[in-house]
């Protein structure tokens, strides 16, 4: 709200306000660039009195600008007879010492005559905290990029590890006599090929902590089938859900449910190479998320072998679902069955 009766500044309380302003103030001539006034601030901060001052130019106080670089700096404001502009640099005291400066320069008239403003603000230290963040800034990007790299080690070495696993796994069950081994130990090969491909999945995306359910589900009935040699007589279903992902944590025992249950249902749902369809479907809630295994064989009931069957891929099943706090259910009928595994988010 405006001021009403109130008096104008007079020069002296003007000169006053200067005087006692925070910021350095100086003024000098257009002309010859001696100092004019130079403020109490900017001389308790230079160490200089005034008649030194008054013996030295802008430029004697700024060890990055010389004569003729000050001149060509000011150049565009004597051009025009007005105008100001915004530069950052460096003053020198008179102990030698130095610190930084925002200098805001203004071209004005007195009495007919040009003459220089300058308010200038000490920036030592914003700029010491803004080196200080960007030395940060380094260190932190530096330490990050040493992470990603070791990141990359370690996921070179368990690719590898896991790939020397599945070898051996392999290597074993062909030189095995006995079939029951021999069986057995090909469960084991796919169930670490199982892991090995969510880790492949995490180390292309570049993200080591979420994996895609959606994404990779599809990939892995696939991978089940074929690996059953059923593709040709084994449709394959999918309702996959999109953008729902998981961490790494609970991906890898979910992938492991889904791929016994699966497999169960590829080994004991489809006699005599009957043809059939397998699939999976994927759904979620703000709280929840829903896998369901699904076939519509009427052979053997899956369902009753998830909850009641005593084999190692139901102990997996029961264990797995478990240590993921997943509810089991089931759904048997003449047109197939539905197993639903449903973990909590979070």
């Amino acid at each position: 709200m405006p001021l009403r009766n109130s008096k104008p500044i007079s020069a002296a309380q003007l000169g006053f306000i200067v005087e006692d302003a925070a910021s350095e103030i100086y003024i000098f001539s257009a002309s010859d660039f001696r100092f004019l006034l130079v403020n109490r601030g900017a001389r308790d901060n230079l160490g200089f009195g005034f008649d030194e001052l008054r013996k030295l130019a802008p430029w004697d106080l700024k060890p990055h600008l010389n004569e003729a670089q000050f001149r060509e700096k000011v150049r565009p404001l004597l051009e025009t007879g007005s105008g100001d502009m915004v530069f950052e640099t460096v003053h020198r005291r008179k102990d030698g010492s130095l610190y930084d400066v925002s200098v805001h320069l203004q071209l004005l008239e007195n009495d007919g005559e040009p003459i220089f403003f300058a308010a200038i603000r000490d920036v030592t230290r914003e700029n010491q905290l803004k080196r200080s963040l960007e030395d940060r800034e380094r260190d932190l990007e530096a330490a990050l990029a040493g992470r990603e790299v070791l990141l990359q080690e370690v996921n070179h070495r368990v690719k590898n590890s896991l790939q020397l696993v599945m070898a051996l796994l392999q290597l074993h069950a062909r030189e095995a006599t006995d079939d029951g081994l021999k069986f057995a130990l090909s469960e084991a090969r796919h169930r670490v090929s199982v892991v090995a491909s969510i880790h492949q999945r995490l180390y292309m995306n570049g993200d080591y902590s979420m994996v895609d359910i959606g994404d990779f589900l599809a990939e892995l009935v696939t991978a089940t089938v074929r690996s059953m040699s059923r593709l040709d007589d084994i449709g394959i279903e999918l309702e996959l859900q999109s953008g729902v992902a998981i961490g790494m944590d609970r991906a890898v025992p979910l992938a492991l449910v889904v791929s016994e249950l699966l497999t169960n249902s590829l080994k004991y749902a489809f006699p005599d190479q009957r043809k059939g369809t397998v699939g999976v479907h994927l759904s979620s809630t703000e709280t929840e998320i829903t896998v369901t295994v699904l076939d519509d064989s009427v052979g053997y009931c899956v369902a009753d072998s998830a909850e009641t069957g005593t084999g190692l891929g139901s102990k997996i099943v029961h264990a797995l679902t478990g240590q993921i706090r997943a509810k089991v259910e089931t759904q048997t009928k003449a047109g197939g069955t539905h197993i639903s595994i449903v973990l909590p988010r979070g």
